[in-house]
């Protein structure tokens, strides 16, 4: 799974930020972007927050 950081920002600037690294399922309940989703639309209700972007990071890693 990749890591994702929904940010929370007021005139530009970080207010609140939420890091999902990990959903643990025993099989497939929920889509990961379902989740994300749902942590921006809460932040995006928090007043004084203007705009929310969530951010992905995937590890790559190679093996020479």
């Amino acid at each position: 799974m990749a890591t994702y950081v929904v940010t929370g920002k007021a005139n530009g600037s970080p207010l609140v930020a939420v890091s999902i690294d990990s959903i643990n399922q025993d099989t497939q309940v929920v889509d990961e972007l379902t989740v994300v989703n749902a942590v921006r639309e809460c932040l995006a209700a928090v007043p004084g927050v203007q705009t929310v972007v969530a951010q992905r990071y995937e590890q790559v890693i190679t093996i020479v």
